[in-house]
């Protein structure tokens, strides 16, 4: 699909943000008010990526690009549940993510959109 050949040739991942936010917003979800930290270039306040609502449910929402997701990613999601009070997440990576990472964060509610979500036009 060509939309995932942009993503992984094309964006940095201040881009690959960008571009799920305006994904989100689509598919109306409405961003909350953004915490500077979120948007910061520096890494160690780079807590979350974002914090969207949807039919009354806020989700704080991770964004990893060209990074396999493994349980420090999941934990790092669950440490921003606990920082923003919500008790769901998205987590979107233009990666394969293994089937147990999947039922791990299904457990935590967290939701995983990978890069089969991608092939499979989620996006479009």
């Amino acid at each position: 699909m060509e939309e995932i050949e942009i993503v992984d040739d094309f964006m940095n991942k201040f881009e690959f943000r960008n571009y799920v936010n305006t994904m989100f917003y689509k598919h109306d979800y409405k961003k909350l008010k953004p915490d500077d930290e979120r948007w910061s270039d520096d890494d160690f306040y780079n807590d979350n990526d974002l914090l969207v609502t949807k039919d009354g449910v806020t989700y704080t929402v991770q964004t990893y690009l060209n990074i396999i997701i493994g349980n420090t990613q999941l934990e790092e999601t669950v440490r921003d549940m606990k920082k923003e009070k919500v008790y769901d997440a998205l987590l979107v990576t233009n990666m394969i993510v293994d089937d147990d990472i999947r039922k791990k964060a299904t457990e935590k509610n967290i939701v995983i959109l990978d890069r089969n979500d991608f092939n499979q036009g989620i996006y479009d």
